[in-house]
């Protein structure tokens, strides 16, 4: 692999604690969210993966890997348009449902800053 393309890549890392209630909600907008970026140039995988919680809530995490911050940033434009056709504000919808949310992009530890 070419450890400069490889280095460029960004992976975008949402963890979300999501109570029981709230799960088919949470698990529907993920999956609607996620259409906007089906067949995006950049976008390298794609994973929502989940882990039962001890207190019966459900961890999940959203997993992207985009080739370049300019696919990332195609992304963020596409999840935006696609959160206003559906009427969305994620801030709120975490608030109204209960879901703790983490959410970050990370880089290759070889890209990191000296």
């Amino acid at each position: 692999m070419d450890n400069h393309a490889y280095e460029s890549r960004i992976f975008r890392i949402d963890r979300f604690v999501v109570p029981a209630a709230s799960e088919e909600e949470f698990i529907r907008t993920v999956t609607e969210t996620n259409t906007a970026f089906d067949g995006m140039d950049g976008c390298l995988q794609r994973h929502v993966l989940r882990q039962q919680g001890s207190s019966g809530e459900t961890v999940f995490i959203t997993f992207v890997e985009w080739a370049s911050e300019a696919a990332i940033q195609k992304a963020r434009k596409a999840a935006a348009a696609k959160h206003a056709q559906m009427k969305l504000n994620p801030s709120e919808m975490f608030q109204r449902l209960g879901i703790k949310a983490e959410l970050g992009n990370f880089v290759p530890a070889g890209a990191l800053p000296a």
